[in-house]
């Protein structure tokens, strides 16, 4: 089940890395004292109050899926990850600051365009398959808009692999600069939803100013 895990993890590397990152909108909360860089993600990501107490905080780094290992780069943060043995369920983030007004002014109009998301999503994960060697098959999407910071994109889809049926969710969400991935990977059954994953890590960023 790790390839599984780590597949699912480097197909996000690949969407991400294809998709341009923006923001809109300014904070809704008083800024705080300090600045938030990505020095900050594992309290930022941190997600074990939010998750079941099942789920374990692993190192990413020891399970070969760090930001080095990933090819994310200096842009993106370090990669947190959280597993749950039974049901299994692995949850990741990562996240990025992204200053340059045009940069978040060119991928608002792409997230918004629910047939371009799906596209870059499906194609991201048939490149990141084929870079892990992994057959897979009847792959599926649906995308939709959670309302979580100033905009939101969840896609989340079934695929089949190693004769195994697997469900997956990725989230997007930004909060003014900051922009946040959190994806999970599961067997079918009951699963963990990342909306108050979200909505826990939006919080916390309201701690900090950008």
């Amino acid at each position: 089940m790790k390839i599984i895990m780590k597949t699912v993890i480097c197909i996000l590397a690949v969407v991400i890395m294809v998709t341009p990152v923006v923001a809109c909108g300014e904070p809704t909360s008083a800024p705080a004292a300090k600045k938030i860089t990505l020095a900050d993600a594992p309290t930022v990501l941190d997600m074990s109050s939010e998750l079941p107490a099942k789920f374990e905080r692993l190192n990413a780094a020891s399970e070969g899926m760090s930001n080095k290992d990933l090819g994310l780069g200096r842009d993106f943060s370090e990669v947190e990850l959280f597993f749950s043995e039974e049901p299994y369920q692995a949850v990741f983030a990562y996240l990025t600051i992204i200053e340059s007004q045009m940069e978040r002014a060119a991928s608002d109009a792409i997230f918004k365009d629910e047939s371009q998301v799906k596209s870059i999503v499906l194609e991201g994960i048939r490149q990141g398959a084929a870079e892990e060697g992994v057959d897979l098959s009847n792959v599926n999407i649906k995308i939709t808009y959670p309302t979580i910071g100033d905009l939101a994109v969840l896609g989340s889809g079934t695929m089949s692999a190693y004769g195994l049926n697997i469900g997956y969710d990725i989230l997007f969400f930004k909060s003014n600069k900051v922009y946040v991935f959190i994806a999970s990977v599961y067997l079918p059954g009951e699963s963990v939803s990342l909306d108050p994953l979200a909505r826990g890590v939006e919080q916390r960023i309201s701690m900090f100013s950008q």
